[in-house]
């Protein structure tokens, strides 16, 4: 039924939906060396971005690894007005994160545009 073990569908296919959020959490703290995207400490969770409170997505770029602190201080506040404010605020990490934002998602080497997404998971 399908090529090899590496392709997408078979992956989907073949792992548990309890497996396949781990796999997609893991992901993004590994893309983010498991450091917090604000303020580099050990990220141990993930923060939505545009917050959820909002309309936010749970869709990886709008999720970032986050240390217990900046996830609770940051709350439901946006990210450009709670990030600014902070006195680790950098540039470049702000810039960094706004880059993720944008960022198509990747599976394996399968790149699929976010609006391909959207019209998968409504399909």
């Amino acid at each position: 039924m399908f090529n090899c073990e590496r392709e997408p569908l078979t992956l989907l296919v073949e792992i548990t939906p309890r497996l396949a959020k781990k796999r997609y959490r893991e992901s993004i703290y590994e893309a983010w060396n498991h450091q917090c995207g604000y303020c580099l400490e050990p990220a141990t969770s993930l923060d939505h971005i545009i917050p959820k409170f909002s309309s936010g997505s749970s869709k990886r770029n709008n999720l970032l690894p986050a240390c217990r602190n900046c996830n609770k201080n940051k709350g439901s506040i946006k990210m450009d007005q709670w990030y600014k404010e902070q006195l680790f605020f950098t540039l470049e990490q702000y810039n960094k994160i706004k880059e993720w934002m944008k960022e198509p998602i990747q599976i394996e080497d399968l790149t699929i545009d976010n609006k391909l997404v959207e019209k998968l998971e409504y399909a």
